[in-house]
């Protein structure tokens, strides 16, 4: 029977092949995550529209039941997916290119579009998640994949007694929702407004993040088990000396506001009680910063164990492949600015530097191939230059250009010291009101209104540039980067964040461009791109090359100005060059 199906499969590849070029969605299914090491495709879903005719097909390769399509299919399409004149589509297209390659087809060549990333430059707010199933119920008004709850279990244990015919409506359903959706959004106002050659460097960008992806980063594990032991004693011994546990919500709340007085600075929206979420404890952590009590002491000290313990040390060892490699997900749509996003693990989250005890082995945890060393290339400020720019500030333009000590100018000028200056500074690109400045200095909201009107008395300039950018939002709903996106504000009483966006989403973009720059530029035997991690951008470099990509990395990165096209910045940028985890002298 199943000879039949594999006859039709061919006859359609056949047709397919006949007609001219068109735009094809592309589905994989997998046994799992991991097809750079262990996991592998079973199969592949296809969906188009020509001269008005709809086709999807669902090819199986590889299922452990058998009935799988021959040879000859599998080279059909093959010949289909890597030809010259269309452009694939996918709803995951790190995943699906990653997949097709463990079939021996390559498409990372080819024009592509990943329509998570398509949608959230079309609104990175609505939806929220750029999931098949979240843009299908937005756009589509189609409830998505699927639901079978046989079949999500089959998938989560990587398909092993799926049959093709099983599988194949689920799966045609995904490549079918992937085509109609890019089909509905390509004719958005949004999607063809952006410049000319925006996608061409987008592809670029994913197509980098799939080679970090093969690549991963080594991980020295003996370390990341030493330290997940440390933190778990540490945060019993601290449990032991306040009497009350931290990591609870109930006991928290006795700690900071009965015990120390705290004030309330959040309450749930569901019971009105005091809230401790992550933006609640920002500010919490800002006021425990300034207290000098044993107390506020052993609490810092038990959230940052707890944190290097959950979101580093711990995740290292778990996820962790088999070549002991990570590969972390990075996704091009996770944030509302622009910024990558990273999952499983959070790489993000890895501290600069830190004398803290227990972040101080986290950049340790990541060790280099033998004969490499990793080098870690980091703007510095990118976001103030940026700002600087924008505002055409001149005195701080002078001050980086001269490459001094930008906040150490800055505190002379603002008669602060030089810490409460770059609290300042980083809070008032961020938005900063006067609750966010007396939260964050202790002090009144007299003393916070006059803290914050002699910043902007001292640099008039920026005023100007954050009144401009909140005035186009409030006009607008919508604010432009540099690079041709835009940045949407649904809710114009947001506008306050309007200056952030342009600053944080062109820092974004410059360094997505930049590392495209590098990815092409360099040797990829000698030096490598593996990790991202905000402005910074980490490579593995052969060990007797260190001195000279040190240069190159360095002079590659702070010309901004060659990948910023049209738009020219007046600042100097400046990138720091060292290595990874810093060097003992001798």
């Amino acid at each position: 029977m199943f000879d039949d199906i594999d006859r039709a499969s061919q006859e359609l590849l056949a047709s397919l092949l006949e007609l001219p070029g068109e735009n094809l969605a592309v589905d994989t299914e997998a046994t799992g995550l991991k097809t750079t090491t262990v996991d592998e495709a079973i199969g592949v879903s296809i969906a188009t529209v020509i001269n008005g005719t709809a086709y999807s097909h669902y090819f199986p390769f590889r299922h452990k039941t058998g009935d799988n399509c021959s040879t000859t299919t599998q080279q059909m399409l093959t010949e289909l997916l890597v030809r010259d004149d269309q452009t694939l589509i996918f709803c995951n297209a790190q995943y699906d290119i990653l997949t097709l390659l463990t079939l021996g087809i390559d498409v990372r060549d080819k024009n592509f579009i990943d329509v998570p990333t398509m949608a959230h430059l079309i609104d990175e707010n609505r939806p929220f998640s750029k999931s098949l199933d979240a843009l299908a119920q937005h756009y589509l008004k189609d409830d998505g994949k699927i639901k079978d709850p046989e079949l999500d279990k089959e998938k989560k244990l990587g398909w092993p007694n799926t049959s093709w015919d099983q599988i194949s409506a689920y799966a045609q359903k995904d490549a079918e929702l992937t085509w109609r959706l890019y089909d509905l959004l390509q004719n958005t106002r949004e999607w063809t407004d952006l410049p000319d050659g925006f996608w061409s460097h987008k592809q670029d960008f994913i197509r980098l993040l799939i080679s970090m992806k093969q690549l991963g980063v080594r991980v020295d594990q003996e370390v990341a088990q030493e330290y997940v032991h440390k933190g778990v004693q540490e945060m019993v011994r601290i449990v032991d000396e306040l009497g009350l546990n931290p990591g609870s919500p109930k006991q928290l709340k006795h700690l900071l506001i009965d015990k120390m007085k705290l004030p309330v600075v959040k309450k749930s929206s569901k019971t009105g009680a005091p809230s401790f979420d992550k933006q609640a404890m920002a500010l919490y952590d800002d006021m425990l910063e300034r207290l000098e009590s044993p107390v506020a002491r052993l609490i810092k000290e038990y959230r940052g164990w707890q944190k290097a313990v959950s979101a580093s040390y711990k995740p290292y060892l778990t996820l962790v492949d088999t070549d002991g490699r990570l590969r972390c997900s990075y996704k091009t749509h996770g944030t509302a600015t622009g910024r990558l996003s990273c999952a499983e693990p959070n790489l993000q989250q890895i501290p600069k530097s830190s004398d803290k005890p227990w972040n101080g082995k986290v950049k340790e945890c990541f060790i280099p191939e033998d004969g490499y060393v990793l080098l870690n290339a980091d703007f510095s400020q990118l976001e103030l230059r940026l700002a600087t720019a924008y505002a055409n500030e001149e005195q701080l333009k002078q001050v980086f250009a001269e490459g001094r000590d930008i906040f150490t100018e800055m505190s002379k000028q603002l008669g602060m010291s030089r810490h409460d200056t770059k609290t300042l500074v980083y809070s008032m690109q961020y938005g900063a009101g006067e609750q966010r400045i007396m939260n964050a200095f202790g002090v009144t909201r007299e003393e916070a209104k006059k803290i914050r009107e002699n910043y902007f008395a001292t640099y008039p300039k920026f005023r100007k540039f954050n009144e401009l950018c909140t005035r186009r939002v409030e006009q607008t709903g919508e604010i432009m980067i540099w690079s041709g996106r835009k940045r949407h504000f649904p809710d114009r009483t947001d506008a306050y964040k309007a200056m952030n966006s342009v600053i944080q989403g062109g820092a974004a973009d410059i360094v997505e461009r930049i590392m495209v720059r590098c990815w092409k530029e360099l040797d990829p035997e000698e030096c490598r791109i593996l990790l991202t991690v905000h402005d910074s951008v980490t490579f593995e470099v052969q060990e007797s090359k260190v001195p000279h990509y040190m240069n190159k990395i360095r002079t590659l990165m702070e010309d901004v100005n060659e990948i910023t096209e049209n738009v020219q910045f007046d600042v100097r940028f400046d990138v720091e060059v060292d290595y990874w985890v810093p060097q003992e002298d001798g």
